[in-house]
């Protein structure tokens, strides 16, 4: 005879009772009936036993039953994952959390989250949680610019380098660099995983260079072996190691710049500044004027090109030039147009 699906309301239960269970300690469903109906829950202790001859099918490998003697007695296995029991509006943050990441990150490096994004599913279909689950649909996130598909990353690639990071241990990778036709092989000392825009890079040196940092995309390893010898960099913090790097820092230091932008287009710095030192004048002819230390690093050129012929580099003479450089050579491609 075939059996009967479990329903919302069972499947909703059956989180509760895991969260109720322990590794070491054999539970009895009158146990469980007591506690759950300590938590609110209306319901008899017939149906926490039908609940329990469930919860095995609604959840594999999750609950050990004894059943040795009666009262049966339940546990969780030594390697089980613990179920949160997520209050409704913890499930809608965990959403909203998912849907905010979900373009930034490859596909594969989410699944670990999957579990608690099927067990916050179940929670909003209470009926006393449709107010949370509407806010959902009250919340939208976009991003800037055009947004390209994240890379596609090898699952054991990316497991092995989990592994290697955990042990800090180093790695002996096959790679493909992107002016080559074939891959090269190599040996790594991570650092550490940095998840920046749509691509995901591995932090850390060459063998026997440990000074000379740099950083790798991911979906670029072919292969991978983590070696029992310790990665140069096993202690260090990943903040430390990628100071300066993922910005493709030009130098060091800070520059004074001062930016003349159309109003239009620089209004926004009134309400988005870039730090809290900048300064901003309206000139005479309409335009705004807008002065502040930044970073010298290919994203302050990515970001000012953007604006297109909105904004003129005014200072430092250095940027001006190499803004001036560009241009000139971008006229030259469509000159004949």
């Amino acid at each position: 005879m075939k059996k009967k699906p479990p329903t919302t309301e069972a499947i909703r239960r059956g989180f509760s009772i895991l969260g109720l269970m322990q590794p070491n300690y054999l539970i009895t469903t009158k146990e469980i009936h007591g506690k759950l109906v300590d938590e609110g829950f209306n319901i008899s202790l017939r149906t926490v036993e039908r609940d329990m001859k469930q919860l095995p099918d609604i959840f594999p490998n999750q609950i050990f039953v004894n059943d040795r003697s009666k009262p049966y007695g339940y546990k969780l296995p030594r390697e089980h994952r613990k179920y949160s029991g997520m209050s409704p509006s913890e499930a809608v943050c965990l959403q909203l959390a998912f849907d905010y990441l979900t373009p930034l990150l490859p596909n594969r490096s989410l699944d670990p989250i999957a579990p608690y994004l099927k067990e916050a599913e179940i929670v909003l279909e209470q009926k006393s949680a449709a107010k949370m689950k509407k806010w959902k649909n009250k919340v939208l996130t976009q991003y800037e610019g055009l947004q390209l598909q994240p890379a596609t990353i090898d699952r054991d690639i990316l497991s092995d380098m989990h592994l290697a990071l955990w042990e800090g241990k180093t790695i002996e990778v096959s790679y493909l660099s992107k002016n080559q036709t074939k891959p090269k092989d190599y040996v790594l000392h991570p650092g550490g995983l940095v998840y920046r825009g749509r691509v995901s890079y591995l932090v850390g040196s060459f063998e026997g260079n440990p000074e000379n940092i740099i950083y790798l995309p991911l979906h670029r390893f072919k292969k991978i072996s983590v070696l029992d010898d310790f990665s140069d960099h096993e202690n260090k913090d990943i903040r430390t190691l990628t100071e300066g790097l993922l910005g493709f820092k030009v130098n060091p230091n800070k520059i004074n710049v001062e930016l003349k932008f159309s109003k239009f287009a620089g209004t926004h710095l009134y309400e988005s500044p870039l730090s809290d030192s900048q300064k901003i004048t309206s000139t005479k002819d309409g335009y705004l004027k807008v002065k502040d230390a930044v970073t010298d690093d290919m994203e302050l050129r990515f970001w000012i090109r953007g604006f297109g012929d909105e904004v003129e580099v005014l200072k430092p003479k250095s940027l001006r030039q190499e803004f001036a450089s560009m241009s000139k050579l971008m006229n030259k491609k469509y000159e004949n147009d």
